[in-house]
């Protein structure tokens, strides 16, 4: 083992320590055991940017398959006025088992309810998504809800997280996010071959 591996392998070890885990955790990712990278990617879903990546980064799942498991964690920024309604709907979404769904819905949609009526719109891709409704609108607005948007936010601060999105590969942050598809590919073939 290098220098290099040592250094990735201490970072992660910190990581995974510092994040700790939660029961709900698994939905809001594409939980697997066997992959061989973690992407771990704090967003807020009314950022131009975040939906820039978010087709980068679904490309990159189809890509990599089982080798790759990505985790997303929820950054809303203040100055975005309906990112934290949009991350406790994922959260609310999420207590159902269908974080990945409402998450996507979110993304694609996002021009429709960033520019007004959000509340109204979210419900509606709840309801499309076939959400218990009544359960979805407790938990949407529930202290706890608020309280886990607000843990992630914290925990990206403590690693280091100022603008959305960022990315982490095993731990460690991108200091750039790559700015294609391909850029992004050959970064993660670099650290495939550092898990050989």
């Amino acid at each position: 083992m290098n220098l290099t591996s040592l250094f990735k392998l201490a970072l992660l070890s910190i990581f995974v320590i510092s994040c700790g885990s939660n029961q709900n955790d698994a939905s809001a990712q594409e939980s697997n055991t066997n992959a061989k990278l973690t992407l771990t990617e704090y967003s807020d879903y009314q950022c131009p940017a975040c939906a820039y990546f978010y087709p980068i980064v679904d490309s990159l799942k189809q890509t990599y398959g089982n080798d790759l498991e990505v985790v997303y964690k929820d950054f809303p920024l203040n100055s975005h006025q309906y990112a934290a309604l949009a991350a406790r709907a994922a959260e609310a979404a999420k207590n159902q088992g269908k974080f990945l769904e409402m998450h996507n819905m979110l993304f694609e949609n996002q021009r429709q309810w960033a520019s007004g009526d959000a509340q109204s719109r979210i419900i509606g891709y709840a309801k499309q998504i076939g959400l218990d409704m009544n359960r979805f609108e407790q938990d949407l607005n529930a202290a706890e809800t608020q309280q886990a948007v607000m843990e992630e936010k914290q925990e990206g601060v403590q690693m280091g997280v100022d603008s959305t999105p960022t990315f982490f590969i095993n731990g460690e942050k991108l200091q750039q996010n790559p700015p294609s598809f391909q850029d992004f590919k050959a970064l993660i073939d670099v650290y495939m071959k550092d898990t050989n």
